[in-house]
């Protein structure tokens, strides 16, 4: 599962890439000239286990201008997957809660996230917003999966 070279427009091709932690890590983690890259993905990957460990999560699709080439990203943007029958109107375990919260992940870890169950309306649409290169109508630009 390697990722593709950025194009010109430094971003991704088009499409969801599957990734390991590792291989994103190795790609976007770290640039010479950034210390804010590895500060924002080390709270990605404390994140990340935190959702390995509730085990509610399939995988997580990572978007933003962190997997672009711009040096200084702002954040990273991330959509939650959950299985297709999971039901939100049902309590959450609070290990759950900590990793589905909005407002907990952006206050604790400084990540944008938007959840949706895996083939579902929403999921479609969420990708798609992820996929829209805002400078230039009607582009597309790809995104990194990472199965849990």
């Amino acid at each position: 599962m390697a990722i593709p070279p950025l194009n010109e427009q430094g971003c991704l091709p088009e499409g969801i890439h599957d990734c390991t932690l590792e291989e994103a890590t190795g790609r976007f983690g770290a640039f010479q000239l950034s210390d804010r890259r590895p500060k924002l993905w080390a709270r990605f990957a404390e994140f990340l286990r935190e959702a390995k460990e509730c085990g509610l999560l399939e995988a997580v699709l990572v978007d933003g201008s962190f997997v672009t080439a711009k040096p200084e990203p702002n954040d990273i943007d991330l959509i939650l997957v959950v299985p297709a029958g999971h039901d939100f109107s049902v309590d959450l375990r609070p290990i759950e809660y900590n990793v589905l919260s909005q407002r907990r992940v952006r206050r604790r870890f400084g990540l944008d996230l938007l959840v949706a169950r895996t083939d579902s309306e929403e999921y479609r649409r969420y990708v798609e917003f992820f996929q829209q290169v805002r400078l230039e109508p009607g582009g597309k630009k790809g995104i990194l999966r990472i199965r849990l």
